[in-house]
């Protein structure tokens, strides 16, 4: 199985999948198949390099090790109460695939390596957001946007400065886990974490 497809399948699971395990390890598969795609050249200094591999290790080991751990302590929150219905999930994946192929064909974009993969990756955790109600989707949708936004800017600007990629990621992180600490707040009201229904919590 090549890297594009094996990408392609993560991010149709992220979409399609109903639980939180089998999304989790989809999203781990995606993000680091994703690395894998950074191009050598936006590796050229050691600290890039240093910078990806603690990034990668948070995002890929880290973070989803904090939601495995918060899943033992509340199993009902497995569920992440799809607002679509199967059939209209995969079919939401199937455009997403032809969107990110149709990338392809932007002349601004021609002879960039990985392009349309970028593209889908970010359509991918755009579409956790919105088609599962549960919030620890949108915690992994988050994770996975930030994946596909690390592969796009070393895709289209591979001699970004390491301090804004560090930036950028250290805010993605930081941002997961202040989600985290509120979904373990939630759950005390509702356990299943459904949007829907925390949305009675405004005052």
């Amino acid at each position: 199985m090549n890297v594009e497809l094996l990408v392609l399948l993560a991010g149709a699971v992220l979409i399609v999948g109903g639980r939180t395990t089998f999304v989790l390890i989809a999203y781990v598969v995606l993000a680091v198949t994703a690395t894998m795609l950074i191009p050598t050249s936006a590796l050229a200094s050691p600290l890039a390099f240093a910078v990806l591999v603690l990034t990668t290790v948070m995002k890929v080991l880290v973070a989803p090790l904090v939601i495995v751990f918060f899943l033992r302590g509340n199993p009902a929150a497995s569920d992440l109460r799809p607002s679509l219905g199967l059939p209209w999930r995969l079919m939401l994946a199937i455009a997403f695939a032809l969107v990110a192929a149709g990338v392809r064909t932007v002349p601004a974009l021609a002879g960039m390596p990985h392009q349309d993969l970028a593209a889908y990756v970010i359509l991918c955790g755009v579409g956790m957001l919105v088609v599962h109600r549960n919030l620890l989707a949108h915690v992994i949708g988050l994770l996975a946007l930030g994946t596909g936004i690390t592969l796009a800017g070393t895709v289209l600007a591979p001699q970004l400065p390491e301090s804004i990629e560090l930036g950028a990621t250290f805010d993605a992180l930081v941002g997961t886990f202040i989600g985290l600490a509120i979904v373990r707040a939630f759950v005390l009201h509702n356990p299943l974490l459904d949007v829907e229904s925390l949305r009675k919590l405004r005052g």
